[in-house]
């Protein structure tokens, strides 16, 4: 898209009847440049050009004789502008103003980009700033944005570089018009090349500037930098709504282009790029017709006219060829790629996925049978030692010596039922659901509940132990969950107590807070308690962190956490406690 460039030349006119006269001529020029017609416009910038020239108001002249140029770019009529580039470069070597070339140069750099010529087009570019050297600076801040523009694709780097020259000229000469344009530029070249971290620096620095409230700050882009800044943020749809909104003065197509390929919408994608390949194609049809023209001269208007339509359908067919090919070589290439990156992920997914299955199972392999070996051989050691003790012939034993072993007997075989229980649990409730059935989950008098769990545990307390419940809440109180999982989780957590509490007191406390609205249920003791340094494996399966010669394989608070999270709570160790152990069970009151 070419840049719209008028030259502001009011500036340059006094306060003379003369200069009135041509002020208001500028105006007038100015307002039939943005909504005239073009015979109104051309009719009135010839008699504007000739009354310059009589008041030998030569750089104003050549000023407005280039805009005439860049009008007929807007039009798209590509050979009347060579033709003006043509007139003003001949008028300015006939005066030997040779300090208004660059105007000439920067008009046919416009042109080739209108062309969409990039190479020649910067090769004028770069030849109307050395030029024009340091006469103009808004001149010069300008055709560094044109740069900055022309290669944001092909060479973004020094895209960026031509911006950043343009920006730090429009600083040091406090030009806030130039300078917010400038920004607005990087801004669309660091959008169209994905890169974020500079993009959101730049955009700080274009926000806080906008926020000054300087009457000058130009809003020309700020729609294109919205655009961008929505996708940068994900924004894809908001995006695109704003970009139909139009007032980009960007490429249209490349920004919708960009968007798309950021969304992963490839189709649209697709169809943004094909738009622009039309527009390419018009654009190159009206370079034929200009090069047509320039044949014309000297020949017959009709014969050149035949000759010009014969080539012009032959480099059509040519160029339909061309990028029909593109178009389809491009489509396979972003399918296959589209396809074998997602193949890649997914492989890469499961491997990852298989790995770390596999080093799970080889560390609970060793876990399992290092606890086994020893917490399953003793007892059954204990029970084999018993037994051929009662068994043996001629043994004479007291009753209390017989219920002795019996007990011992019998406690040793609970223990191995425990441990196998235990294990049988844990597979269990990893093949459960990370949320039960809502079938399973009813109304339960929370308070009961502990109360009925306390009493059931209470014998297996050391002597001296002291068992307790208290609560916040009312006897009537309800909580919608699963009570069975709940009575689960806190016989374990109560088991835990009592095995390592041989003085003071285990407490059952129910809690509510109503702020979040959760239930908390708090098993607290006055044991052993946990070191600081084995808090974050506790939940570990066949952790065991008091002490290792302790009954048990370390599975009761790994079988807890994983039950928790099957009701959508969760068990915390609060290590603000340290007079023995508090574990707080947070489930929701649905």
């Amino acid at each position: 898209m070419v840049t719209t460039l008028l030259f502001c030349l009011s500036s340059s006119f006094g306060a003379t009847e003369d200069s009135k006269k041509a002020s208001q001529m500028y105006r007038q020029f100015r307002m039939l440049y943005d909504k005239g017609d073009d015979s109104a416009f051309y009719q009135h910038a010839h008699a504007f050009e000739e009354y310059l020239k009589s008041t030998n108001d030569w750089k104003s002249y050549y000023k407005t004789k280039t805009n005439e140029g860049f009008y007929d770019i807007k039009q798209k009529n590509l050979f009347r502008a060579i033709v003006t580039a043509q007139y003003l470069d001949s008028d300015a070597r006939k005066n030997k103003d040779v300090e208004y070339y660059y105007l000439a140069t920067a008009l046919m750099g416009n042109i080739y980009r209108a062309s969409h010529d990039t190479r020649r087009a910067e090769e004028y570019f770069v030849q109307a700033l050395n030029e024009v050297d340091d006469r103009d600076p808004k001149f010069t801040m300008v055709t560094l944005r044109d740069l900055a523009q022309l290669l944001c694709i092909k060479e973004p780097a020094r895209a960026i570089e031509y911006a950043t020259q343009a920006e730090k000229l429009a600083t040091k000469r406090e030009d806030t018009d130039n300078l917010s344009l400038s920004k607005a530029i990087k801004l669309y070249v660091l959008f169209l090349n994905g890169d974020k971290a500079d993009f959101e620096n730049t955009y700080r620095e274009y926000e806080q500037l906008r926020l000054q409230g300087d009457t000058t700050f130009n809003h020309q882009y700020d729609n294109m930098v919205e655009i961008a800044r929505l996708t940068f943020d994900g924004a894809y749809q908001k995006a695109i709504d704003k970009l139909k909104e139009g007032r980009v003065y960007v490429d249209s197509s490349l920004v919708a282009a960009t968007i798309y390929s950021r969304a992963g919408d490839i189709d649209n994608s697709l169809l943004a790029m094909k738009h622009k390949i039309f527009e390419m194609d018009s654009v190159f049809g009206l370079i034929q017709n200009a090069h047509y023209n320039q044949m014309a001269t000297g020949r017959s208007l009709m014969r050149t006219r035949e000759e010009a339509m014969e080539h012009k359908k032959s480099v059509r067919r040519l160029t339909n060829w061309i990028i029909g090919i593109c178009v389809a070589f491009l489509i396979i290439y972003i399918m296959g790629r589209r396809r074998l990156t997602r193949i890649i992920w997914d492989k890469n997914k499961k491997l990852k996925v298989a790995l770390d299955r596999a080093e799970e199972s080889n560390h609970m392999k060793s876990a399992f049978i290092n606890n086994m070996s020893h917490e399953i051989r003793t007892p059954l050691n204990a029970i084999g030692g018993f037994s051929s003790v009662l068994c043996q012939p001629g043994l004479e034993l007291s009753e209390e010596e017989k219920k002795n072993m019996r007990e011992r007997i019998t406690h040793n075989v609970e223990l191995i039922t425990t441990i196998v229980n235990e294990v049988l649990e844990l597979s269990k409730s990893e093949s459960e659901k990370s949320l039960r059935p809502d079938s399973e989950m009813t109304d339960v008098a929370i308070n009961d509940l502990c109360r009925k769990l306390l009493h059931s545990t209470a014998d297996d307390s050391h002597e001296g132990v002291e068992t307790r419940f208290t609560t916040n809440v009312a006897d009537d109180f309800m909580v919608h969950t699963h009570p069975s999982t709940v009575s689960r989780i806190l016989t374990h957590l109560f088991d835990n107590a009592q095995k390592f509490t041989e003085k003071g007191y285990i407490e059952l406390r129910c809690e509510y807070d109503k702020g979040v609205r959760q239930i908390r249920l708090v098993v607290e003791d006055t044991g052993v308690g946990i070191n600081p340094e084995d808090r974050d494996r506790i939940f570990g399966r066949f952790e065991k962190a008091s002490d290792n010669f302790k009954e048990g394989i370390g599975l009761g608070l790994a079988i807890s956490q994983r039950l928790a999270s099957s009701i959508g709570g969760e068990i915390t160790l609060d290590a603000a406690y340290t007079d023995g152990c508090r574990f707080i069970l947070s489930i929701p009151k649905l």
